[in-house]
């Protein structure tokens, strides 16, 4: 029944700063490959990219706002530093989730010469236009974690958004036997992580005329602006809310402090949904909360690494490049969809770690996102 779940659910294994207390995670090939439906996947011929190396690589990220692009920053650091005899150069630029400046640093990076591209896209249509540009001059583009809304690169590295949009949709419908009122908890407006997992769940909740949705909020990934938004909907709503849809983990721990400030005592607070993030799990657990816990590794940012090199290697790669996703549950809320979780959310937690921790970093054991210092080509 667990592998049947694994792959009716998808993708990844949890590679985690510290690895859980029991080492049952799933560790196969991203399940969203194996077990997609299609009779065709799509694959890209990058043979006209072909070239002999060492490589200068430009990364346009969107910024640095939160606990999870730090680690995945790092994660790309690290994976050039494993690539040094491949890699000359890493140029790394920082928008600061701006959008105007993101597309005059694409700019930038292509005028230093760069043989590839990667980019976090900061909004998925404003991107779009220079991300194109980069590719009619016959650079080619990696897109990472955040995507553009047309389909102008060679390949999108990221872990499921589809998945975790429908499993926390279908969860929440279960929990709440197909009948309530469920706040959407997002985290930046118009960014591609966020915009294809509320549709995605959308296409769940849309089923069920008896579930409601209430609200939908917006967090910017952070868990003080998670907290601030949600008291507002505590508020305005109360008792009604029977749960909260949140896109990411970043936000859920703001959720629950908003929830617990309002005087809901451990056992009173509704399911939430979560991915990532260490103090969503402790809390969750301290608070008696029910959740469900779906990965988005920020260690999708090594693998855009490695998957830049395969692209310049003249190597076929997918068009979607996915890292698996792992699954958790707190105990005691499995539903006909979860029967069993690929760990529970007790094996996941760091009890003493601090709350901004990302458990699927893929750092390995002592990583502090705090002192590490990357040893690459800059």
């Amino acid at each position: 029944m667990k592998r049947l779940l694994g792959a009716l659910a998808g993708a990844t294994m949890l590679c985690g700063l510290y690895a859980p207390s029991l080492a049952e995670e799933y560790k196969g090939a991203p399940r969203t490959f194996l077990f997609n439906p299609s009779a065709e996947v799509c694959f890209k011929d990058t043979s006209k990219y072909k070239k002999d190396g060492p490589y200068t690589i430009g990364f346009a990220n969107a910024g640095l706002g939160d606990s999870w692009r730090v680690v995945a920053l790092d994660s790309m650091k690290k994976a050039a530093g494993e690539h040094k005899d491949k890699i000359q150069h890493l140029l790394i630029t920082d928008a600061g989730h701006d959008d105007a400046k993101q597309i005059a640093d694409i700019q930038d990076l292509v005028s230093r010469g760069v043989d590839l591209l990667i980019v976090s896209a900061n909004t998925e249509k404003a991107l779009d236009p220079a991300v194109s540009r980069v590719m009619k001059q016959g650079i080619p583009v990696v897109m990472v974690d955040r995507r553009t809304s047309s389909d102008n690169f060679v390949t999108f590295v990221t872990a499921s958004d589809q998945l975790e949009g429908r499993l926390w949709a279908q969860w929440l419908v279960e929990k709440l036997h197909g009948k309530g009122n469920v706040i959407i908890l997002g985290g930046q407006a118009g960014s591609s992580p966020n915009e294809a997992r509320v549709r995605a769940a959308m296409q769940v909740l849309d089923q069920y005329p008896d579930i409601k949705i209430l609200d939908t909020v917006y967090s910017d990934w952070s868990p003080v602006k998670g907290k601030q938004v949600m008291q507002a909907v505590i508020a305005k709503y109360g008792k009604k809310i029977d749960a909260v849809l949140s896109t990411h983990g970043l936000q859920t721990p703001g959720s629950i402090e908003a929830f617990v400030e309002a005087g809901y005592k451990a056992g009173e607070i509704p399911p939430h949904t979560t991915a990532d993030v260490n103090g969503a799990l402790q809390m969750a657990i301290k608070y008696k909360v029910p959740v469900l816990e779906v990965g988005y590794p920020p260690a999708m940012y090594g693998l855009a690494i490695e998957t830049a090199l395969k692209v310049l290697a003249g190597t076929k790669v997918a068009c979607t490049t996915q890292i698996n996703a792992q699954i958790g549950l707190s105990r005691g809320d499995e539903t006909p969809s979860l029967p069993h979780p690929d760990l529970y959310i007790d094996q996941m937690v760091v009890p003493d770690g601090p709350p901004d921790m990302l458990i699927t970093g893929g750092m390995g054991p002592g990583y502090d996102p705090k002192t590490y210092k990357a040893d690459y080509n800059q």
